[in-house]
C-alpha cells in the first residue's frame, strides 16, 4: 500500500498549507496517509513510505531510515554559475562583520539552512542576532540585485511542472528560454528541485538560487502537481520506487 505521513502541530491540525496540499494530493492518488508530529513517532522502517514535512523531520526521518544524504546544500550548483550574473562567494558572519568593506551584500546560511532567513547587510545593525560568540556562523554572500520580481519554478525529471511567482509585480516577464537553459546546464540536478529566477530593472532573467525539491512550500502549485513533485525526491534520496512518475 502507498503510504505518505503528513506532518502536524500537537493539535493535530496541518502544520501548514503544504502539508494539507500535500494530504489531499497524495489521498487524492490513493495513497494511504498518516498524521505524525515528530519524524522519531514513526516506528515503520518502510523506506517507500514518503514523509511530509519541514526540513528537520524530513531529515531526521531519513536519518532514522540511516539514509545519508547530501551535507550541502544545492545553493548555487557549479554549472549555473553563468546564470547568477554576480559574484557569489562563501565566507562567516565574523568575517564579513570584521570587513568594513563587506556591506550592501546578501547573505544567507551555508550549512544550517534555518538558521536566519537571508538578508541584506548594509550597516552594521543587521547583524544583531546573527554574531554567535561560541560558533562562527558559515554564509553563502552574494553582490546586491535588486529584482523587479522574483518566480520559482518547479523541476521534475528535468522538466517544468510550473511556475510561480513570490514576489514583486506582475509587470515583468520571465524569460523561459534562460530557465530551459539552466535545466539543461545543471547536469547533477537532483528529481525535483525549484530554479529560483528573478527579473532585474533592465527585464534581465538572473538566477537568484537553487532549492532542494524535499521540502519546498507549494506557493500554489496544483494539489496533484505537488504529491508528484514531492515523490520525485523523496523516491531518489530513499531509492525506491517513484510511484507518482507518470
Amino acid at each position: 500500500m502507498m503510504k505518505a505521513y503528513i506532518q502536524t502541530d500537537k493539535s493535530g491540525e496541518f502544520y501548514n498549507v503544504n502539508a494539507f496540499i500535500a494530504y489531499e494530493g497524495f489521498r487524492n492518488f490513493g495513497f494511504e496517509t498518516e498524521k505524525f508530529t515528530d519524524a522519531d513517532e514513526i516506528s515503520d522502517c518502510n523506506p517507500e513510505h514518503i514523509v511530509v514535512g519541514g526540513i528537520g523531520n524530513v531529515r531526521k526521518r531519513l536519518k532514522n531510515l540511516n539514509i545519508n544524504r547530501p551535507d550541502k546544500e544545492i545553493d548555487y550548483p557549479e554549472e549555473l554559475k553563468p546564470f547568477l550574473k554576480r559574484k557569489v562567494w562563501e565566507s562567516t558572519i565574523n568575517t564579513i562583520f570584521k570587513d568594513k568593506s563587506s556591506r550592501d551584500i546578501f547573505i544567507k546560511p551555508k550549512t544550517e539552512t534555518k538558521l536566519f532567513a537571508g538578508k541584506v547587510i548594509s550597516h552594521e545593525m543587521d547583524f544583531l542576532g546573527l554574531i554567535d560568540q561560541e560558533k562562527d556562523t558559515e554564509i553563502w554572500c552574494s553582490e546586491r540585485i535588486d529584482f523587479k520580481t522574483e518566480w520559482r519554478c518547479f523541476i521534475r525529471y528535468k522538466e517544468i511542472l510550473d511556475i510561480r511567482r513570490y514576489k514583486g509585480g506582475w509587470g515583468t516577464k520571465l524569460d523561459v528560454k534562460t530557465v530551459e537553459g539552466a535545466i539543461e546546464r545543471f547536469t547533477s540536478q537532483p528529481n525535483s528541485y525549484a530554479l529560483d529566477f528573478g527579473v532585474t530593472g533592465n527585464d534581465e532573467t538572473v538566477l537568484v538560487e537553487v532549492n532542494d525539491g524535499h521540502s519546498l512550500g507549494t506557493y500554489g502549485i496544483s494539489q496533484a502537481h505537488y504529491a508528484k513533485f514531492l515523490s520525485a525526491r523523496w523516491s531518489e534520496l530513499t531509492r525506491t520506487e517513484d510511484y507518482l512518475n507518470f
